[in-house]
């Protein structure tokens, strides 16, 4: 399968990981109005790449129901300003039925998370390789897996021959097996890493091969996030270097936190709509916050009325 250049093009940027926002007064319910106004505000500030219900929406959290909902309102809202990626859970079945639903809703790509073990590589790898294999049997779309396994570069030859995956997405926890991954296969991917902040390396990984990268934190600051990928364009390292000193400080904080209660923390102190996680996540402790307030006035990011004026 031949995919459309303009799509693989459209992959070679930030995406954007949104957060899932749930009502303050009822977190069993999503609140869609602040997800849509969430969405709009990426699209002002000129993130072209949003992934719905990925690992920073929880998805672990969420129902097929709920992660339809967040698919069909990402299309509705964003339209053709930006791509959208839909995402399939680790569960055979619900990714099945997911994957149907997100074809119907009219679908560009779908960003496919590993079943059985997160974090660690299964002991026969090609249960993984088959859980793809039969996704891509149920639907066209194309399809993205995410490497959460740490899998080995063969590993990334043998889903190569899967034809409707267009990209892979790593988060470079085994670096040196994504450029080797990289070196197997060439073109035949869209390489989507990881930029690391502290310390930034995101330059190291540009030079091997990176062609994007995802982000949790450009839900609430967007701007040198994007400003990394423009720098990379033009193969400023140093500039990148610099960038990625500069806001070293907030991935400290989301390290030592849940990624997903801080994400939406920052959202909250900029004006948007983060607001609570579901358990058994915990939301930021409130000496987490205020050192997150600190480091953004820091930054020279306003109040919540200046941020959105």
């Amino acid at each position: 399968m031949t995919f459309a250049r303009e799509l693989r093009d459209q992959l070679k940027n930030v995406h954007t990981y949104a957060v899932t926002p749930f009502l303050a007064s009822d977190t069993t319910q999503i609140d869609r109005e602040g997800f849509a106004w969430n969405l709009e505000f990426l699209l002002r500030q000129g993130v072209r790449v949003i992934a719905v219900g990925g690992g920073t929406g929880e998805i672990e959290a969420l129902s097929v129901d709920e992660l339809e909902l967040l698919a069909r309102t990402a299309l509705e809202v964003v339209g053709t300003k930006a791509l959208v990626i839909s995402c399939l859970p680790g569960n055979f079945r619900d990714a099945t039925e997911l994957a149907r639903r997100y074809e119907r809703l009219g679908a560009k790509i779908m960003l496919g998370m590993p079943p059985l073990i997160r974090g660690k590589i299964p002991a026969d790898l090609s249960g993984v390789a088959d859980f793809f294999q039969h996704i891509s049997r149920v639907t066209p779309v194309p399809l993205m897996p995410y490497n959460t396994q740490g899998w080995p570069a063969e590993f990334f030859v043998q889903l190569a021959e899967i034809e409707t995956i267009i990209g892979v997405k790593d988060p470079c926890h085994v670096p040196h097996e994504f450029f080797r991954a990289i070196q197997l296969l060439g073109d035949r991917f869209v390489w989507v890493g990881n930029k690391k902040h502290d310390p930034g390396v995101a330059h190291l990984r540009y030079q091997m091969g990176m062609e994007g990268f995802t982000s949790g934190q450009s839900n609430f600051y967007p701007e040198p996030e994007l400003a990394i990928h423009e720098a990379a364009a033009r193969k400023d390292w140093d500039e990148i270097i610099r960038i990625q000193r500069r806001i070293a400080p907030l991935e400290q904080l989301r390290l030592a936190h849940d990624d997903a209660a801080m994400v939406k923390a920052g959202m909250d102190l900029v004006g948007l709509t983060g607001g609570p996680v579901r358990p058994p996540r915990r939301n930021a402790p409130q000496e987490a916050g205020n050192a997150l307030r600190q480091a953004l006035e820091t930054l020279g990011v306003g109040t919540k009325s200046a941020r959105l004026a």
